[in-house]
C-alpha cells in the first residue's frame, strides 16, 4: 500500500522526484520506480558519513537506530505547496532523480543518435573513457539542473547496466538488473544517496542558520503570501538576501568521488554532538524557485516536456534582494525591546526549522530537543502559528520513536496545562531529551509513553488546531486554509486510527500511521478505560478542514480536492459512507466546471468550438503523450477514473469489473498499492463463477440507494470523462449507466418486469454517446478500446434445431437388437410387443447425439432488454470437450424483446460435446463470453432482510448452491449447459422413389394394394448394414386412445386389440429366404409395402430404423445407434360392403332327416352306388346363388355329413356402399370331425354369391351348423402381453352386471368368435377387377339368438324302436296302431368333458292338451323317472320304456334330465373362475338338460289302419 500523502507523519518524509530521462518506455519506468519503492525506509547505521568536518552536522553515525522514510513520487508538486517551504519543508522535492534504461541509452549510441557534450564549466556528467556510452545523459542531466535548482541531490540512475565496473561520471548511478543484482544492491543505492543527501542538507541548515527570521506562509486573502509564490520568492526577502550564494556549490562537490568510496559501517562509531556546528559559516544557497512561466508538470506525460525547458530567469531574485537592503529596523533596541523580541521569535522559528530537518533526517532526538526548545521560545513569545508546528513536529517524531520500538517519553510542554506566562528570559533550555519526558509518570518504558500520549491526544490536537485559529484572529500570521485543513484532515487520521485501535496506540495503528498499512478493529480488545474521542467527536472535527466558502475562490482545484478527498479517507475509515459519499460528490461538484472550463480554453487555443467533436481535443492530449508509451492514456485519466469509480462505489453502482483490454500502464495502481474496489475481487474474468458473482453483486446494489442518484451520479462520471477527455472512461460509464438503468433479471416468458428504469430518449443518448466516442477512438488510432456489455443475460436459450428424424442418431443396448430380430422373423408383428426402434424421435434421451463431420444447427435465443437495437457483430458457440467447429453468424436484435437465430457447427470427431455458452461481439463492446441461462431468474428477498447484507451474496456466490442472508434464502442464477455426444460416421439414408403418385393411394374397405419404395445411401463411408421396417398409421392413434378408456368392457377391448394386432395397414412383403438386407455406400435397396384398406385409415407412415454395425448382429458388443427415415402417405379409404344386420333362427332337423332316408333308400337299390359317406364330398364345394333354387340345392345335402344332422338360418344384410356393381361371395364351412380335418374345412365349403346394385341392401340365408363350445363361461383373453394378468378386475360395466349378465356376455363372446371362424365373405368389382374382403366382425349375437345356435352338453333324442308296426313320418314323429306294445328309447349322448351323473325325467301328454287325463290313453311299463349310470365324457347311454296307446290321437313324450350330482370337474371349475363354475351348475346348482324335439306319436285304429 502507497504512502499516504495526508499521513500524521508526512512532515518525517523526504520527498524525492522521480523522472524518466532518455529513450525509456512507460513500462520499463514503472519497473524501476517500484524497485525504489522497495527500499523507501533507509536505517542510519547503514549510511556512510560524509568524510568533510564541515558537513557532519547531520552525520548517520549520531544516531545509528534512526530511519530515513522517502517519499518517492513521479509529480512535482503545485506551486501551492511548494510556497510553503521552509515552514512545511517535507512539502518540496529534496531529491530528484532521473531513471534511466541503460538498454535503450546504449541502442542509441549504437544507431549514432549520441549527441555532443556542450561546452560549459563542467557541472554534471564528466566523461570518462566510456564517454560515449553517457554521451546521451549530459544534456538530460543538466536539465534535471537548471529545472530544479532548489533540489539538493540530483542524480541519475541507469537501470540494467551490465558494462564492466569502471569510473563513471559524477551525478551517475548504475544499477544492474534484478538477475545480476543481489539482496542488497538497491538498498546500497538508497544509502548512497541517503549519504549525500545528509551532507548536502548541512549546507543547507547553515544557510538556515544564518537568517535572523523566517515569514510565516501567508493565506491568500491578505495577498502576501501567494503573490510571493508566483513571483517566485517562497522565503522573505531577507532569507533570499543571505542564501544568494550557494547554487553552484552542492553539485560539484570536489570530495564526491571520496564520500563514495568510503565503507558503509554496519556498527556506528560514536561521535560528538554537533549542536555547535550550527555557527559555521554557511556557503549560501539560493532558495527561491526561478521563476517560470508555466505550472511544474503534474504528470507522467507533462514530466517529459521538462527536458525542453531553458534555465530560469533570476532577475525577480535579484530585486528582491536589493529591496532587502534597504529595510532596516530602527525601534525596539535593548533587551526588553521589540526588536530583542522578534529576534528571539525569529530564532526560535529557525530552531523549529531545523527541528523539521533533524527529523527528515531521521535524527529524531536531535529533532526533539530543537523542537522542545523552540517551542518553549514560541509560547513565551504567543507565536502561535509556530508553536502550533512545533508542537506538530514533537508529535510526529514520538510516533516515529514509538514505531521504531524505541523507549521515549513525553516532553512536559505537550502536556495541558503548561504554564504560558514563562518569558524567553527565564526559560532554560534542556541540555538532554532526558529532561523532556513528565514529571508525574514514573515509569520510563515504551507502552508507559505510549499510554501518557494517546492519553494526552485528543487535547493536545484540540490545542494545536485552537493554536492555528487564534492566529488567524488575533495576529497577522494567517496561515493558508490549504495548510490549516491538511492539518485537521491529518490529526483527523491519527483519531480515527486511534480510535479504530480501541483507543490504544499499539503496533498495528503504527504501522498503518507510518507505512499506511490496513488495521481492523479488533473486536477480542477491550477498549482503554479512557474518555477517548468517539466517532463523532472525530467526524467534528475533521469538518472543521472543509473549505470554508470565502475561500473557495483562493484555493485552487487541486487543493480543494485534496482535501476533500483526505476527509473522505477519513470517514470511509470511520465507517461514515454516506457522508464520505456526499463528500466524493462535493469533489465532482468542484472539479466538472474546472474541467469544462479547462476544455473550452483549449478549444479556444485551437481555434475550434467547444462543442466539437473528442477527436480534436483527444488528439491534442494525446501529442503531450509520452512518445515512448505504447498507450496516449495519460496518467491523471486513470487517477481520475479510479476516484470515480470510488465514488460510484460508495453510492452502490455497479461497476464493470472487465470493461476493455488494461494498456500497459497504470502509475496510479503500480505506485499506489492502495485498496481495490470490491468488484476487484470478483476477478476480471467471463468464467461461469465470476459471471454469476457480478450478477448477484448487481443485483444486490440494485436494492441499495436511489437509483435517481446512481443515473445523476454516473451522468457526472459521464461528463467529467468528457471534459478531460477520456475516451474510454466515457465508454465505461456509459455503459455502467445503462446497466444502472436496466432491471438486472432474467425474465420469463410471460414476464414484463424487465424494462429498465430509463426513458427510450435517455438510453438512445447513451447508446449514441457510446458509438460517436467509438468513432473518435478509431480516427485517433485506439486499439481495443471498447465498452463493457451492461446485460450478463444476453444468452437465454440453446438447443438443437429441428433437422428431420432421418438425422437424429438413436441410442440402443444390444438387447434391443436381439427384440427385433425376434419381431422381424414374424410373419405378423404383435403391436403390443416392444419395438425398441419404435420410439418417436422427441422421446430421446437427455444427452443429444450428433453424427461426426456433418453440419448441426442451433437454435440461440438471445435477450435485448433496452429500447434501442442490438448490433451482434459476431457471435459463435462456447463448446468444450470434443472438437467442434462454430461458424460465425451476425444479427441485428430488436429492442425489448427475445431473438432467435441460428448457429451452424460441425463436430469433427467423437466425443462428449459440452456447450455452455456463446461468445458474442456486440458492436462497441468487446468480445466475451456469455453463459447460457435459460431459467428464469431474479433477485428476491425477504422484506425484513437488510439490503446491506446482500453485499455478501456475492463474496459467497462461488461454490454455494445458495446464500442465505439472515432469514431469507437467495437463489443463485444456474448456468444451463447443452450436453450433446459426437459419435462416428453413420450412413444417411433417404427415399429414392416410391411407386405411388404423390405418395397417395385410394383404396377400397378391405382391398389391398402392393407398391415399391426406394432408398438410397448418400454416405460414401458408411453401409447400412441394419434396416428394421415399421408402419403407423391413424387407425393406429384411434386404437391406442380407444385402449386408453377405463369404461371398455372385456370383449370391446378384446375386440380393439384384435384390430390392432390382426388387421394391420401395412405389411413388408418380405420372404425368408430373402438375406438380411443391406444398402452399401451410395448404393440403393427396392422395398415392397402392401396396404391395406380399413375404416379410418387416412394417413400412414412408413418408419425405416437404419444404422451401421460394422460387425455381424451377433458379435454386437455394445451400444449402437440407429437413424429414423419416415415416408408419409395419404390414403384414402372409401366404403364397399357392409354388414348391416345379422339374425339367428332355428332350423328343423327333418330336412337332414330326410335326406339321410333317400340316402339309406339309393344305397339299398343300387349295390354299387357309392356309400353316403364319399357322395356329398363330391359335391360338397358347390356355387350356387339366388337364381338358383338356393335351398333346394342346401337342402339336399343337409344330414349327409357325420354331424351335420343340427343347423340353423343366419341372416345377414349387406350393403353395397360404392357406386358400382359389386358381387358378394360368403363362404361357410362345417365343423370339424374325425373324418374331415380343420385343414379340409374350407375346401369343402360352400359359397353363396350375390350381385348388388349401388347402393342396395340384399339380404343373403345362410345355413349354418349349429356349434358346441365346451366351456362357454372362460375369461375374455387379453391379446395385449401387458395387460395378461392372473386375477381380472371387472370394468365399472362389468362390475355393475349381475353375475347371470356376465355369463350370458361370456357366452355371446365365445359363440360369436366360434360363428366367425365358420364364415368369411368377400367382394368383387366386375368392371375393375379388384377384390377385398367384407368385415364380419360388427356380426353381434343377442340372447335370443343364442339357443338356435349352441348345442348343450348333454343331447337328448326320444325316438321309438324300429319295427314293422312302426311307420316313421319324421325324424321324431312315428305313427303306431293302437293296443300294440312299443318301446320308447330315450338316446343322452355327453358332448362334455366331464361326466354326468343324470335323472331321466319323461313326460308324456296329450298333444295340445297338456292337462289331460292319460290313465285311460297311455300305459308305459316302468317308471317315468330314473336315475341313470353316471354318463362318462363323450359317452352316449339308450334308455327304453314299454308304452302302449289304448286309444287313437296325437301323443307328445317330452324328456328332461337333471343331474343328481356333481361328478369330477371340480379342480377345473375353480381355474375357470366362479362365474365359470356358475354357468356350469356348481356352487350348489344342478344342472338341467331339456330335450330339443319332444317324440310325437300319432296312434291309429289297427283296424282302421289296415
Amino acid at each position: 500500500m502507497g504512502l499516504d500523502p495526508l499521513s500524521v507523519v508526512a512532515p518525517a518524509r523526504v520527498r524525492a522526484l522521480l523522472l524518466p530521462v532518455g529513450r525509456i518506455t512507460a513500462p520499463k519506468f514503472i519497473e524501476y520506480v517500484s524497485r525504489l519503492q522497495q527500499q523507501n525506509v533507509v536505517r542510519l547505521g547503514d549510511v556512510s558519513p560524509d568524510g568533510r568536518p564541515h558537513r557532519t552536522m547531520f552525520s548517520p553515525l549520531a544516531f545509528p537506530a534512526g530511519l530515513v522514510l522517502y517519499d518517492l513520487s513521479t509529480t512535482l508538486p503545485p506551486s501551492s505547496r511548494l510556497s510553503l517551504s521552509p515552514f512545511e519543508l517535507y512539502r518540496e522535492p529534496l531529491l530528484v532523480l532521473g531513471v534511466a534504461d541503460a538498454g535503450q541509452i546504449s541502442s542509441s549510441t549504437t544507431n549514432g543518435l549520441s549527441k555532443s557534450v556542450p561546452e560549459g564549466d563542467g557541472v554534471g556528467l564528466r566523461l570518462n573513457g566510456e564517454g560515449d556510452l553517457y554521451r546521451d545523459l549530459q544534456p538530460e542531466f543538466q536539465k534535471i539542473i537548471d529545472g530544479y535548482p532548489r533540489a539538493l541531490v540530483h542524480r541519475i540512475l541507469l537501470f540494467d547496466h551490465s558494462m564492466p565496473a569502471g569510473d563513471l561520471p559524477e551525478g551517475l548511478v548504475t544499477i544492474p538488473s534484478p538477475r545480476s543484482s543481489n539482496t542488497t544492491t538497491m538498498k546500497t543505492v538508497m544509502c548512497d544517496l541517503t549519504s549525500q543527501l545528509l551532507a548536502d542538507l548541512t549546507t543547507f541548515a547553515k544557510a538556515l542558520q544564518a537568517l535572523p527570521s523566517i515569514d510565516t506562509p501567508m493565506s491568500g486573502l491578505s495577498g502576501a503570501g501567494f503573490d510571493k509564490a508566483a513571483g517566485g520568492t517562497v522565503y522573505g526577502s531577507d532569507q533570499s538576501q543571505s542564501l544568494s550564494a550557494t547554487q553552484g556549490s552542492r553539485s560539484r562537490s570536489p570530495a564526491q568521488h571520496d564520500v563514495n568510496s568510503q565503507n558503509r559501517m554496519s556498527v556506528p562509531v560514536p561521535m560528538p554532538s554537533t549542536s555547535n556546528s550550527r555557527a559555521a559559516t554557511p556557503d549560501g544557497r539560493p532558495l527561491s524557485p526561478p521563476g517560470r512561466s508555466q505550472t511544474p508538470p503534474t504528470t507522467f506525460d507533462e514530466i517529459a516536456g521538462v527536458r525542453g525547458t531553458g534555465s530560469p530567469s533570476r532577475s525577480g531574485v535579484n530585486e528582491s534582494r536589493r529591496q532587502s537592503r534597504d529595510r532596516v529596523s530602527v525601534q525596539g533596541f535593548g533587551a526588553g525591546g521589540s526588536g530583542e523580541k522578534e529576534r528571539i521569535k525569529g530564532k526560535s522559528r529557525v530552531g523549529i526549522v531545523m527541528g523539521s530537518m533533524y527529523l527528515l533526517a531521521g535524527r529524531w532526538p536531535d529533532a526533539l530537543k530543537e523542537l522542545v526548545e523552540s517551542a518553549s521560545i514560541a509560547r513565551a513569545n504567543s507565536d502561535y502559528v509556530w508553536l502550533a508546528k512545533a508542537l506538530d513536529c514533537i508529535l510526529v517524531t514520538l510516533l516515529m520513536h514509538a514505531w521504531a520500538g524505541m523507549d521515549f517519553k513525553v516532553p512536559q510542554i505537550l502536556y495541558p496545562g503548561v504554564d504560558r506566562t514563562s518569558k524567553s528570559s527565564g526559560h532554560k533550555l534542556t541540555d538532554s531529551v532526558s529532561d523532556f519526558s513528565a514529571t508525574h509518570s514514573g515509569a520510563s518504558s515504551r507502552l508507559v509513553s505510549l499510554q501518557n500520549l494517546t492519553g494526552i491526544l485528543p487535547d493536545l490536537i484540540n490545542n494545536m488546531i485552537n493554536l492555528y485559529v487564534r492566529a488567524w484572529t488575533f495576529t497577522e500570521d494567517k496561515i493558508p486554509a490549504l495548510v490549516f485543513s491538511e492539518t485537521v484532515v491529518r490529526f483527523s487520521k491519527l483519531l480515527a486510527v486511534v480510535q479504530l485501535s480501541q483507543g490504544y496506540l499499539d503496533d498495528r495503528a503504527l504501522q498503518k500511521i507510518v507505512l499506511n498499512e490496513t488495521v481492523a478493529k479488533d473486536a477480542g480488545v477491550k477498549a482503554l478505560p479512557m474518555s477517548f474521542p468517539s466517532k463523532v467527536d472525530i467526524v467534528t472535527t475533521l469538518f472543521r478542514a472543509f473549505p470554508d466558502p470565502a475561500v473557495d475562490a483562493i484555493l485552487s482545484v487541486a487543493d480543494r480536492t485534496t482535501i476533500l478527498a483526505g476527509i473522505a479517507s477519513v470517514l470511509s475509515d470511520l465507517g461514515y459512507h454516506r457522508k464520505k459519499a456526499l463528500i466524493l460528490k462535493e469533489i465532482v461538484s468542484g472539479l466538472l466546471p474546472a474541467l469544462v472550463q479547462a476544455r473550452k480554453d483549449g478549444a479556444a487555443e485551437m481555434g475550434v468550438h467547444p462543442a466539437t467533436s473528442l477527436v480534436t481535443l483527444s488528439a491534442t492530449a494525446g501529442n503531450a503523450a509520452s512518445s515512448q508509451s505504447d498507450s496516449r492514456i495519460g496518467d491523471s485519466e486513470y487517477g481520475m477514473r479510479s476516484f470515480l469509480s470510488l465514488l460510484c462505489t460508495e453510492y452502490e453502482v455497479s461497476l464493470s469489473t472487465a470493461s476493455s483490454k488494461a494498456p500497459k500502464y497504470d502509475v496510479s495502481q503500480r505506485l499506489d498499492q492502495g485498496t481495490k474496489s470490491p468488484l476487484d475481487s470478483y476477478g476480471e474474468g467471463d468464467n461461469d463463477d465470476q459471471v454469476i458473482a457480478r450478477i448477484l453483486h448487481q443485483a444486490s446494489t440494485h436494492l441499495l440507494g436511489s437509483e435517481n442518484i446512481k443515473i445523476d451520479v454516473l451522468r457526472a462520471c459521464i461528463n467529467i470523462c468528457e471534459a478531460l477527455p477520456d475516451l474510454e472512461g466515457v465508454l465505461r460509464f456509459s455503459a455502467d449507466t445503462l446497466r444502472t438503468a436496466g432491471s438486472g433479471i432474467a425474465p420469463g416468458p410471460d414476464s414484463s418486469d424487465g424494462s429498465p428504469s430509463l426513458s427510450i430518449e435517455d438510453q438512445l443518448r447513451l447508446m449514441n454517446n457510446i458509438s460517436r466516442t467509438l468513432s473518435a477512438s478509431q480516427q485517433l488510432g485506439y486499439k481495443n478500446m471498447e465498452a463493457e456489455y451492461w446485460d450478463e443475460f444476453l444468452v437465454r436459450g440453446i438447443e438443437l434445431a429441428d433437422v428431420g428424424s432421418s438425422r437424429v442418431p438413436t441410442p440402443h443396448a444390444k438387447g434391443e437388437l436381439e427384440l427385433v430380430n425376434a419381431s422381424e422373423n414374424k410373419a405378423i408383428k404383435n403391436p403390443f410387443i416392444y419395438n425398441p426402434f419404435d420410439k418417436p424421435v422427441a422421446a430421446r434421451a437427455e444427452d443429444s447425439t450428433l453424427v461426426a463431420d456433418e453440419e448441426v444447427v442451433f437454435r440461440v435465443t438471445l435477450q435485448n432488454l433496452y429500447d434501442f437495437d442490438l448490433e451482434v457483430e459476431k457471435i459463435t458457440l462456447e463448446t468444450s470437450g470434443a472438437p467442434f467447429d462454430s461458424l460465425p453468424e451476425s444479427i441485428l436484435v430488436g429492442p425489448y424483446r427475445t431473438q432467435t437465430m441460428t448457429l451452424i457447427g460441425v463436430p469433427r470427431a467423437g466425443g462428449s460435446l459440452k456447450v455452455s455458452g456463446c461468445y458474442v461481439k456486440i458492436k462497441g463492446c468487446r468480445e466475451r463470453r456469455f453463459p447460457l441461462f435459460s431459467i428464469p431468474w431474479s433477485l428476491n428477498i425477504d422484506v425484513k432482510t437488510d439490503p446491506r447484507e446482500l453485499i455478501t451474496i456475492s463474496q459467497n456466490a462461488i461454490g454455494d448452491g445458495e446464500t442465505k442472508v439472515q432469514t431469507s434464502v437467495v437463489r443463485k442464477p444456474v448456468v444451463s449447459q447443452l450436453q450433446l455426444n459426437v459419435i462416428n460416421v453413420q450412413p444417411n439414408v433417404v427415399m429414392r422413389s416410391i411407386s405411388l403418385p404423390q405418395s397417395a393411394v385410394m383404396l377400397l374397405e378391405g382391398e389391398s394394394k402392393v407398391f415399391s419404395v426406394t432408398l438410397q445411401n448418400l454416405s460414401s463411408a458408411a453401409a447400412a448394414d441394419l434396416l428394421s421396417i415399421s408402419f403407423k398409421d391413424s387407425t393406429t392413434t384411434q386404437l391406442q386412445s380407444a385402449l386408453s378408456n377405463k369404461a371398455l368392457t372385456l370383449a370391446e377391448l378384446y375386440e380393439l386389440e384384435l384390430s390392432a394386432t390382426r388387421n394391420q395397414s401395412f405389411r413388408w412383403l418380405r420372404t425368408a429366404a430373402d438375406p438380411e438386407p443391406t444398402i452399401d455406400p451410395g448404393g440403393s435397396i427396392t422395398l415392397e409395402i402392401e396396404v391395406f384398406g380399413k375404416p379410418g385409415l387416412s394417413h400412414g407412415n412408413i418408419q425405416v430404423d437404419f444404422g451401421y454395425l460394422g460387425v455381424p448382429k451377433s458379435e454386437v458388443k455394445d451400444r449402437f445407434y440407429t437413424r429414423q427415415l419416415i415416408i408419409p402417405l395419404t390414403i384414402t379409404v372409401n366404403a364397399s360392403v357392409e354388414l348391416v344386420r345379422n339374425d339367428l333362427i332355428p332350423f328343423p332337423g327333418d330336412f337332414a332327416w330326410q335326406n339321410q332316408q333317400r340316402q339309406q333308400g339309393r344305397s339299398a337299390s343300387s349295390s354299387a352306388a357309392s356309400t353316403p359317406e364319399s357322395q356329398p364330398r363330391h359335391h360338397t364345394r358347390r356355387h350356387t346363388s339366388k337364381d338358383e333354387n338356393t335351398f333346394s340345392s342346401l337342402l339336399s345335402r343337409l344330414g349327409l355329413g357325420t354331424d351335420d344332422d343340427e343347423h340353423c338360418l343366419l341372416l345377414l344384410d349387406l350393403r353395397n356402399s360404392w357406386p358400382n356393381l359389386i358381387t358378394t361371395s360368403i363362404q361357410v364351412r362345417q365343423n370339424p370331425s374325425k373324418d374331415r380335418p380343420a385343414s379340409d374345412l374350407w375346401k369343402r365349403a360352400y359359397t353363396v354369391h350375390e350381385t348388388q346394385q349401388p347402393g342396395h341392401t340384399s339380404r343373403l340365408v345362410l345355413i349354418l351348423p349349429r356349434l358346441y363350445i365346451p366351456n362357454p363361461h372362460a375369461p375374455i383373453p387379453s391379446l395385449n402381453p401387458a395387460t395378461k394378468r392372473q386375477y381380472i378386475v371387472p370394468t365399472s360395466k362389468d362390475a355393475a352386471s349381475s353375475p347371470e349378465t356376465e355369463l350370458a356376455a361370456r357366452e355371446a363372446f365365445w359363440y360369436r368368435e366360434e360363428l366367425l371362424q365358420h364364415i368369411r365373405a368377400t367382394w368383387r368389382e366386375d368392371s375393375s377387377g379388384r377384390t377385398g374382403t367384407i368385415n364380419l366382425r360388427s356380426l353381434r349375437l343377442s340372447t335370443r339368438m343364442m339357443p338356435a345356435l349352441r348345442l348343450d352338453d348333454l343331447a337328448i333324442s326320444l325316438s321309438l324302436s324300429p319295427c314293422p308296426e312302426i311307420k316313421p313320418l319324421g325324424r321324431a314323429t312315428f305313427a303306431v296302431p293302437t293296443s300294440t306294445f312299443l318301446t320308447l328309447t330315450t338316446t343322452l349322448w355327453n358332448r362334455s368333458a366331464a361326466p354326468v351323473h343324470p335323472l331321466l325325467r319323461l313326460q308324456p301328454c296329450l298333444r295340445a292338451q297338456e292337462h289331460a287325463d292319460l290313465t285311460k290313453r297311455l300305459l308305459w311299463n316302468g317308471g317315468l323317472q330314473r336315475v341313470l349310470p353316471v354318463l362318462g365324457a363323450g359317452e352316449g347311454r339308450e334308455v327304453g320304456l314299454q308304452v302302449c296307446v289304448l286309444s287313437e290321437g296325437e301323443y307328445e313324450v317330452g324328456a328332461w334330465v337333471e343331474e343328481v350330482r356333481r361328478v369330477g370337474g371340480e379342480g377345473e371349475g375353480e381355474e375357470e373362475g366362479d362365474f365359470a363354475m356358475r354357468g356350469r351348475g356348481s356352487g350348489g346348482e344342478r344342472r338341467v338338460w331339456y330335450a330339443g324335439e319332444p317324440c310325437v306319436i300319432v296312434a291309429e285304429d289297427g283296424d282302421e289302419g289296415g
